[in-house]
């Protein structure tokens, strides 16, 4: 076999490396904090799933191409928070995901981004970084309380996976999650229907856009800014340092900007990057954009052919293992906030973590004041304390 033969099989040998099983496990590690947010948009809001699914996949896939790392789209959780609990019309949500589209565009083509984002010190990303590890933590707890015992079977799946590379956990407990279903006859296979595609092709409501942000899109563009802009800049040079110079701050705005410019017209929610989803895949096997172009197309299928089924399945899946695959990726989260622990970084990163999980409690825009708190610590005490800086 000679030298170019040689270099061929490697090629071929490094593309299906990101499409085992383990990627497959990584892809799936996310869908704990997606999941909830995808059953209030279509059980409450009243959106299509073929919409929301099919925009998700053709995201991911794209992404997952240009990047080639396990960096997943989310649901804009302050406008989905505010979203379903205020029972908005379809029409507002993609209106005001559109309005966030806009912002980020111009901001991500301008590089102005770019400055503000240097100037952050990293002790403070570090309390953010924290203070989601427990937001995520506390609502990892609340799922899990709904059945005990299996979570803790479920956390013990975990643990004793944590290291086989060949078999991920997350693709177990979500077998398991299915198989209980129909062991409990929540669902029955009559319940999984195959049927076409439906789109509701959706035109922008400008009066419902200026409402939609002025409600929540201005709110969401600070928290993108923190836990988007900063952290998953952060978490991508802590988990994959040999590939910080692909992500920066820009390159995510334009991202966020063109996907949210486009997917409302098919019915798709306001999406986002975010650390949490890029630890979540991280912390169950995800090592490349593989994860995320099978979850891509996962995701298609789902949305094109069974988004009937969808909602049945999501809506019914035991929270117990939604709440163990949180767990683990607070863990996960919180132990990188630790990264450059010293005893004279403690004060900011504690302080910045318990505000941003007290005002979550209370439903405050809880990682703004976190990281507002991190900067205030920072910036009094640096005068008697010589921290160093990114």
């Amino acid at each position: 076999m000679d030298t170019k033969e040689l270099q061929d099989v490697e090629s071929i040998n490094s593309k299906l490396k990101k499409f085992t099983l383990r990627e497959l496990g990584g892809a799936l590690g996310d869908w704990g904090t997606l999941i909830p947010f995808i059953i209030g948009y279509v059980s409450i809001v009243g959106l299509n799933p073929a919409g929301i699914f099919f925009c998700l996949g053709i995201t991911n896939i794209i992404l997952g191409i240009k990047f080639n790392l396990p960096l997943p789209v989310q649901p804009q959780k302050t406008i989905g928070t505010v979203a379903i609990s205020q029972k908005w019309n379809p029409s507002l949500v993609i209106s005001t995901g559109f309005g966030t589209g806009i912002i980020w565009t111009i901001l991500g083509f301008t590089k102005i981004l770019e400055k503000i984002v240097k100037k952050v010190p990293t002790v403070t990303v570090r309390g953010i970084q924290l203070g989601l590890g427990l937001i995520l933590g506390w609502t990892a707890f609340l799922l899990l309380s709904s059945n005990i015992i299996l979570g803790l079977i479920s956390i013990a799946i975990i643990i004793l996976l944590i290291n086989n590379k060949r078999i991920p956990s997350a693709v177990i407990l979500v077998l398991l999650g299915v198989i209980l279903l129909f062991f409990t006859d929540t669902i029955n296979f009559s319940d999984i229907k195959f049927n076409l595609p439906t789109f509701n092709f959706m035109l922008i409501n400008w009066g419902n856009l200026l409402f939609g942000m002025l409600i929540a899109g201005i709110a969401q563009l600070f928290l993108t800014l923190t836990n988007v802009m900063i952290a998953t800049i952060s978490l991508v040079k802590d988990l994959f340092p040999e590939k910080k110079d692909d992500i920066t701050s820009s390159s995510l705005a334009v991202n966020m900007g063109i996907m949210n410019l486009f997917s409302p017209f098919l019915g798709g929610i306001p999406l986002c990057h975010g650390s949490g989803g890029l630890a979540a895949q991280y912390a169950f096997g995800a090592r490349t954009g593989g994860s995320m172009i099978l979850e891509g197309i996962l995701e298609i299928i789902l949305g094109l052919f069974f988004s009937e089924t969808l909602f049945i399945f999501f809506s019914s899946f035991p929270q117990a293992i939604l709440g163990a695959m949180l767990l683990y990726t607070a863990f996960l989260l919180s132990k990188i906030s630790f990264k450059d622990f010293s005893l004279k970084t403690i004060p900011i990163i504690i302080g910045s973590a318990l505000v941003s999980f007290i005002f979550h409690l209370v439903g405050f825009f809880s990682i703004l004041f976190g990281f507002l708190t991190g900067l205030f610590l920072y910036l009094i005490l640096k005068k008697w304390i010589d921290f160093d800086q990114n």
